[in-house]
């Protein structure tokens, strides 16, 4: 026997009811145990991170270039002097990024309720203390 256009429609009917009761027990099971906020701070990357890229850069240069041995001292000091420029350009630009954030969340408060309030003033603690952490001197860490 052949299925029918009926059964076909039947099927996907079946299908959809299955995924909205699905959705709609998902939706209240997360809303009964009310939303996971993370605790921990946001992962910035920091400034020590430039090992990749001077490896990156002076393999490259070696292939394309093939450097002599004198040569590839000077143009290491080069890129490790240019990795140092785009570290320090990358830790101002990361540090009036999330100075930006800070000043949008002070701005919001006047335009929130109570409750609001003191949820955009908790998100604002957990970032501030992710930006205290990342801008820190390492002699602190």
């Amino acid at each position: 026997m052949k299925p029918k256009l009926r059964d076909y429609l039947t099927i996907l009917f079946a299908l959809l009811v299955i995924f909205l009761c699905g959705s709609g027990v998902g939706f209240l099971i997360g809303e009964k145990k009310g939303r996971l906020e993370s605790t921990a701070p946001t992962v910035i990357r920091s400034i020590h991170d430039n090992n990749a890229w001077e490896n990156q850069t002076m393999e490259r240069l070696a292939s394309l270039l093939d450097l002599s041995d004198q040569q590839r001292e000077k143009v290491l000091e080069e890129v490790k002097a240019t990795s140092l420029e785009i570290a320090e350009s990358r830790e101002k630009t990361v540090a009036d990024h999330y100075r930006a954030i800070l000043a949008l969340h002070d701005r919001l408060l006047p335009h929130l309720q109570p409750d609001q309030q003191k949820k955009i003033k908790k998100d604002r603690k957990s970032l501030q203390h992710a930006i205290d952490l990342r801008f820190q001197s390492p002699a602190a860490r």
